[in-house]
């Protein structure tokens, strides 16, 4: 099928540093390119390696590779330059107020989740001008691609609890304090741009959430400590609701190399591929081999592509399951929400008014709650297949 303008298919990949993304995302983009799908391979890893995996000279602008395939690598320092004018213009504006000089105060204007938001901001953009049939996303290790992934739930809450009362702060300080004070206060236009972010973050929200646009791809090796970081992103990725949907188990040693190989080596990764069958399964697992040179440019890209895909489409999507689900069951409202590789005894709920809060680790999750629920207590937490179900009473 070849995707319209109006349906948008978001690829993401993730995984610790080091396991083969930046190759995975660029043979992937490129095989959808050559099934004459419009794709953009877009990575938001601040230390880039897509242009040097694709042989193409990239900037913060989208960058022409070949036919049906363009490529971008997000350069926070441009977004701010062009994205963020009156925002950044503000922040300068105020250190340099504050006693900081010119140019220091606009680098200190390049604040933490920046890059986090206009990698997001890019995808509603291709959503909404149908530039673009698939999005191939080749993102930072996995603690930082949690973090971009769960940033629209998080900044979500902050701007729904906090933009009113700042707006209306401001307004009353420009009409009180603001009258003889050398400080400046933000414009109309920062507001409005503060408005069009609260708005777009909504937009970006909707479609990482939506199974039948987007989906995360855990890349690994067959290696023991790859494994466990694996396992505990694909916890954090299901408590906050996106579709895993896919494994890219890369650098497997193949068969055929067993000459090459000690056999201890094989028999390791044997084991190791045991454990990651018994972790993951029945989840897609695709697979590469392990290669005696580096995977730059296009020819060894598309090596790469028909060991991952054969002839398959690689833009498909595995599944649509979520997981989050809602439904009652003997008259008892439920939630289920999947955790894999958790027990009891790690999550904590908290419920406040019409809110959930899931919090397993050091991640939480607010989870908003339907109006069903709202009057309801949580009464009863319980594992169920790799699910946490809650009971409301």
């Amino acid at each position: 099928m070849h995707y319209s303008g109006e349906v948008l298919r978001v690829i993401i990949y993730t995984g610790k540093g080091g396991v083969g993304k930046t190759s995975v995302s660029a043979a992937t983009a490129l095989r959808c390119a050559k099934m004459g799908y419009r794709t953009i391979a877009v990575s938001t890893d601040s230390a880039h390696s897509l242009a040097d995996s694709l042989d193409v000279p990239l900037t913060g602008n989208i960058t022409k590779v070949v036919e049906n395939l363009d490529a971008i690598e997000v350069d926070v320092i441009h977004e701010m330059e062009t994205r963020w004018k009156e925002i950044g213009q503000y922040m300068s504006d105020f250190m340099v107020s504050q006693g900081l000089d010119p140019i220091s105060a606009k680098e200190m204007t390049v604040w933490p989740g920046m890059e986090l938001m206009s990698a997001l901001f890019y995808i509603e953009e291709f959503k909404k001008s149908g530039r673009y049939d698939v999005v191939v996303m080749d993102t930072a290790p996995t603690a930082e691609t949690l973090r971009l992934l769960s940033f629209p739930d998080t900044a979500n809450w902050y701007i729904d609890k906090f933009y009113k009362m700042f707006k209306n702060t401001v307004r009353l300080a420009r009409a009180t304090i603001g009258m003889v004070m050398s400080t400046p206060l933000p414009s109309d236009a920062f507001l409005k741009d503060l408005d069009n972010l609260k708005d777009r973050m909504k937009v970006v929200r909707d479609i990482l959430l939506d199974s039948e646009t987007t989906s995360v791809r855990l890349v690994l090796n067959p290696e023991k400590m790859v494994i466990n970081e694996t396992k505990r992103a694909y916890t954090y990725l299901c408590l906050y609701n996106l579709t895993v949907e896919c494994l890219v188990i890369n650098r497997v040693l193949p068969e055929g190399a067993r000459g090459q190989y000690p056999n201890a080596k094989f028999e390791e990764q044997e084991r190791y591929m045991q454990m990651i069958d018994e972790s993951f399964a029945p989840m897609k697992m695709l697979r590469s081999y392990l290669s005696t040179t580096e995977v730059i440019g296009m020819g060894s890209l598309e090596i790469l592509a028909e060991q991952l895909f054969g002839d398959t489409d690689p833009s498909q999507v595995y599944t649509k399951e979520k997981s989050m689900d809602i439904y009652t069951e003997g008259g008892v409202d439920m939630l289920a929400l999947k955790l894999p590789f958790s027990s009891k005894e790690q999550v904590e709920l908290y419920k406040t008014n019409d809110v959930l809060i899931v919090k397993v680790g050091w991640f939480k999750r607010s989870v908003i709650l339907p109006y069903a629920l709202v009057q309801k207590e949580a009464s009863k937490a319980e594992f169920k297949d790799g699910h946490l179900i809650i009971s409301f009473k």
